[in-house]
């Protein structure tokens, strides 16, 4: 018995080689073995690609009340307006340095020499002259100065000390010496801009100097536990700058306060002071951990039973047809042919039954297509797809209105600093025009040259670099403002200028890649566009005199004109607009201010979760297409075609061969279903035996 067996092996083994199987992409096996393969890819990147962060997820501990992003925005926040401060102090400082070199209290008409300074500067808010040593009032010109706020100041320097009126704004008090021992103190506004009260944003602001004294504070009240994280984040600041969250409120919309803070500094050093800011913000803004984990895990589902499905009711039957159709035509088929539930291999099974010795007819042919097999993982991963682009696939980013609105505030404090910078310019020229003793000295960095030009527009003086505008100003500009030069060309031309006692005018022409520095804080891409929507500035690189294309944008700007300076969330983006100044010197320039933050710059789920939720479903869906069409051509329709021929086989049709469309399991069948075929037709027309004739007819 076993060497019987091991010469029927034999014989079937001697046979393979003359019937060979190519490899990929043919074969029974081939697609779903590749479709598993990719699916479990596409699984994967459910899992990872709809995190955010995958690592930090596995390893790092519960989610932040805050997400760090929201909180470390409120850390630049604090760190801008502490800059905004030190740039104010800094700007201070200089004019009084100009003014001190310029000679101006020669004279000795003192209350003259004010006047003309405070007309000259008209940030200043107040301007007195002190005796150093005794500190005495000698002089003093518009609004009241606190000369007490200096007390412990080393008046033989120049410095700069805050202070915070009762119920008024913050002001900064710069002085410096003058070379008989006399000092020059000037006060000048703080711009702060806060949310409007009962917003959506709540925020505190204070100035704390080095020791902890509490020099001023407006916004929001504070509850005692925030009072007590402003206590800390005070003594802090002195090592720099940082951000603390507090627990979170009780109630629908539950709050945790974000304090902020950072020193003041300048070039030449720290000034001994500290901006520091609580706000209220969200605790329920950061997104889901895994929220491509179920999706994965479906997918997975899927793609196992779906390629077990197909192997069990497609492949495995092939490969067992092919090995009993081998052993049928080498005459080593000792049992009957394996039949399937899959229709196209039970036809095909039933064909070679009859070539088999003993072979017997089978009773029914029902079964399943084995269309239907494979159809039902298409369905399947096709619906996994639908179900995707559903749910995750219009996952819309959800940004809380403090959040727009603290975006809203950070583009009105970057407006205010770019609009303090160019009227900074300007007073800078107003000084130099009153002051000047007939030679040009203005060492602002904000300007790259600085002109004196006659009504005919010849240059007679000029300090920096060549001049970008060429002629006279302009008729019917007044004595002095900003303007804009141009409206196309290379370059934005901005200038400040301001017309002389002999009729000729100052102008100073601005550094306009120096323009964007006051815009950076906002964290976004920040755009000043003319009144045609014209790009003079861009955070980000620019072509100049651009236009805003997008519809979007130009409607921000044009309701920005009209004076409502609102943020709003569009797609993926926070759009803010502010005008740069409604009234003012700045206001002849007529710029507004736009700002788009992508929604995951604020630190919460942006729309890239469904931008890769609807890649996973395109990519499932064309991956469902694919192997169905794999199937279809490589296996479904070459088993289909063997199947047909099987029947005529099977019905006695011996005159058509059966020839193999690819070299694969399903070739092999058909070979051997047109040896089968050879076969019968050699018992078909084989005479019968002489003797066997006689011994009948006996």
């Amino acid at each position: 018995m076993d060497r019987s067996m091991a010469r029927s092996g034999g014989r079937t083994e001697r046979l393979r080689p003359q019937l060979p199987e190519s490899g990929f992409p043919g074969g029974a096996g081939v697609a779903s073995a590749a479709g598993l393969v990719l699916l479990i890819l596409i699984a994967v990147f459910c899992v990872l690609g709809l995190t955010a962060s995958p690592v930090a997820a596995l390893f790092s501990g519960p989610a932040p009340a805050v997400p760090s992003g929201v909180t470390a925005a409120q850390r630049r926040d604090a760190e801008a307006f502490a800059k905004s401060i030190g740039v104010s102090a800094a700007s201070a400082a200089h004019s009084l340095q100009v003014v001190a070199d310029s000679q101006a209290f020669d004279n000795p008409d003192i209350g003259h020499a004010l006047s003309k300074l405070g007309a000259g500067h008209h940030s200043w808010r107040g301007i007195v002259l002190l005796d150093a040593a005794s500190r005495t009032l000698i002089a003093a010109h518009g609004e009241p100065v606190q000369v007490d706020a200096l007390a412990g100041a080393d008046l033989g320097r120049p410095t700069v000390r805050p202070y915070m009126p009762p119920g008024g704004v913050p002001l900064l008090l710069s002085t410096v010496p003058l070379p008989d021992g006399r000092v020059l103190v000037a006060s000048t506004a703080l711009r702060i801009a806060l949310p409007p009260p009962g917003g959506a944003l709540r925020q505190h602001l204070r100035l704390v100097a080095d020791d902890g004294t509490v020099l001023g504070s407006v916004g929001a009240d504070a509850d005692p536990a925030t009072r007590d994280m402003l206590g800390i984040a005070a003594s802090a600041a002195r090592a720099g700058s940082g951000v603390l969250t507090g627990a979170v409120s009780p109630g629908p919309a539950p709050l945790a306060p974000v304090v902020a803070y950072a020193p003041v500094t300048t070039d030449a050093g720290t000034l001994g002071l500290a901006v520091v800011t609580a706000t209220w913000l969200p605790a329920d803004t950061a997104p889901a951990r895994w929220p491509g984990l179920v999706p994965a895990v479906a997918l997975l589902a899927i793609a196992i039973g779906g390629t077990m499905l197909v192997r069990r009711g497609l492949v495995t039957p092939i490969r067992r047809l092919r090995d009993d159709a081998l052993k049928v035509v080498s005459g080593t088929a000792n049992s009957p042919v394996r039949r399937a539930w899959t229709v196209e291999v039970f036809r095909i099974a039933a064909a070679l039954e009859r070539c088999r010795p003993g072979g017997r007819k089978p009773r029914s042919t029902r079964g399943v297509p084995a269309r239907l097999v494979v159809g039902v993982m298409t369905v399947s991963m096709l619906a996994w797809s639908a179900a995707m682009f559903w749910t995750l696939g219009q996952h819309s980013a959800q940004v809380s209105p403090s959040l727009v609105t603290a975006q809203e505030l950070r583009l009105a404090r970057s407006a205010d600093a770019l609009r303090s910078a160019v009227t900074s310019g300007l007073g800078e020229l107003r000084a130099v025009a009153r002051l000047n003793t007939g030679k040009l000295t203005v060492d602002d960095p904000a300007f790259r040259s600085v002109y004196v030009v006659d009504q005919t527009g010849a240059v007679s003086q000029r300090s920096g670099k060549a001049p970008l505008r060429e002629g006279p100003l302009p008729a019917g500009t007044s004595a002095e403002g900003l303007q804009q030069h141009n409206t196309s060309g290379r370059l934005p031309v901005v200038y400040a200028h301001v017309r002389l006692s002999d009729g000729r005018t100052l102008v100073g022409e601005f550094d306009v890649t120096r323009l964007p520095q006051p815009l950076l804080p906002a964290g976004a891409r920040v755009r000043v566009v003319d009144d045609a929507d014209r790009t003079i500035i861009d955070t980000h690189g620019y072509l100049a005199f651009a236009q805003l294309a997008e519809p979007a944008l130009r409607k921000a700007t044009a309701a920005a004109r009209t004076g409502h300076s609102s943020a709003q969330v569009t797609g993926d983006t926070v759009l803010a607009a502010r005008w740069i100044a409604s009234r003012g010197p700045a206001s002849t320039l007529h710029w507004v201010v736009v700002a788009e933050q992508p929604i995951g710059a604020l630190g919460v789920a942006d729309g890239s979760l469904r931008d890769r939720a609807r890649a996973a479903a395109l990519f499932t869906a064309v991956l469902a297409v694919v192997l169905a069409g794999w199937h279809e051509l490589v296996v479904i329709r070459p088993l289909r075609r063997v199947a047909a021929a099987a029947e005529r086989v099977a019905a006695g049709d011996l005159t058509e061969t059966v020839y193999p469309q690819r070299q694969d399991e399903i070739g092999t069948v058909a070979s051997c279903l047109d040896i089968c075929r050879q076969e019968l037709g050699v018992r078909r027309h084989e005479p019968v035996p002489e003797e066997l004739l006689t011994g009948s007819r006996s």
